[in-house]
């Protein structure tokens, strides 16, 4: 294993960016989205941080994981981005988050297959060019995944500041801030693309050269990147955050207490009578909607009042109607999935852990410590 310049460079980036994206992913927010978004993004950053340093110190024995597997993670940089712009926009949750990932389960299973394929195969060397065909055809939609969900981010960073201006979602200070370090990040991310293009179009599809020295250029802006961003985007993320939490505040306190009673108690009909939480699909704006108040409003008297996020309020009232569903005998031909399904739930390990979280318990504890007081 030789660590040349180039190398030692790569290996104290993706360090940073492995650490960076822990921390971020443990830091408080009040919009989940954002903060894991932009966390997985910066893990992503280290992931391929790491497979670089593979094959630029020949430690192919020492970190096979990247030999075996290459371009799956990569496949989540573009919609991270994407998701991470659009979590700025006036919604407390994004629907069906997790679509947007699931090419990465794709190429994680086609790359189990090849793996399986060269296992079995009696031609090895047939198989070997098998999986290296597959890989550079990876490498080619890896680029091609990424300049789609660019593309999105950009629409998205376009609607973003006409309409939170339009509605009042943003003051001007906040508008500013926030279309600065959005604006900077979606440049800097231009220029990457088109290096990563042209770096991996040209050489390879014309030139037809396949070693890796062609990636250095690319790879010193990555490393250049994470220090970038480990700095600066740390810093703009949280003067953002205290800036829209004391914009919260500010709004919140100049609501005049009629108002506030009178959303907390319509708030509490739509969820006791109306029973909204029911709708996988609802977020502020929709629920606002329906209960004909500003949204703004809704999120400062449920952040400010309640103490309580958007979705953790909902999810609270759906935990509440799963906890009834298992004690009714009469649904006992549901598992507790579909139980959390029926009760607005849209992903499993969401219901798990707002569950735990709510009751200290898992489901299926809370139901076996039921089942043992009947008995």
């Amino acid at each position: 294993m030789k660590l040349d310049v180039f190398s030692l460079l790569v290996l104290l980036g993706a360090v940073q960016a492995l650490f960076f994206s822990v921390f971020l992913l443990f830091s408080p927010s009040n919009n989940r989205v954002q903060k894991r978004s932009l966390a997985f993004f910066i893990f992503i950053l280290s992931y391929n941080g790491f497979e670089t340093l593979n094959w630029s110190t020949n430690a192919g024995g020492l970190f096979k994981l990247f030999e075996l597997f290459p371009f799956i993670v990569i496949f989540g940089l573009g919609p991270s981005l994407y998701l991470y712009v659009r979590s700025f926009n006036n919604e407390a949750m994004i629907p069906k988050t997790r679509k947007h990932y699931i090419i990465i389960w794709v190429a994680l299973a086609v790359r189990i297959s090849l793996i399986v394929l060269w296992i079995l195969s009696k031609d090895k060397q047939r198989a070997v060019s098998i999986v290296n065909w597959t890989s550079s055809i990876a490498e080619l939609l890896s680029v091609i995944w990424f300049w789609g969900y660019y593309v999105l981010a950009v629409r998205a960073f376009r609607k973003l500041v006409p309409e939170n201006t339009k509605n009042g979602s943003w003051v001007p200070e906040e508008a500013a801030l926030i279309t600065r370090w959005l604006k900077t990040l979606l440049i800097v991310m231009g220029i990457f693309a088109v290096t990563w293009f042209v770096t991996v179009i040209v050489p390879t599809y014309v030139y037809h050269i396949w070693s890796g020295p062609q990636y250095y250029v690319l790879e010193v802006m990555l490393v250049v990147f994470i220090y970038w961003i480990g700095f600066t985007g740390y810093q703009r993320t949280k003067v953002i955050y205290i800036t829209q939490q004391k914009k919260t505040q500010s709004y919140f306190d100049n609501l005049p207490k009629e108002e506030v009673e009178g959303s907390v108690s319509a708030l509490q009909q739509a969820m006791e009578q109306d029973r909204l939480y029911l709708d996988p699909d609802i977020n502020v704006n929709s629920l606002a909607a329906h209960l004909k108040i500003n949204p703004k409003t809704l999120s400062a008297v449920l952040n400010q009042h309640l103490n309580k996020g958007f979705a953790e309020y909902v999810n609270a009232w759906r935990v509440e109607a799963v906890k009834k569903m298992m004690l009714d005998p009469a649904n006992g031909h549901l598992t507790i999935t579909g139980m959390a399904y029926e009760c607005g739930f849209n992903s499993q390990p969401t219901f798990q852990r707002a569950f735990k979280t709510q009751t200290g318990q898992t489901p299926r504890e809370f139901q076996a410590m039921y089942m043992q007081n009947l008995s």
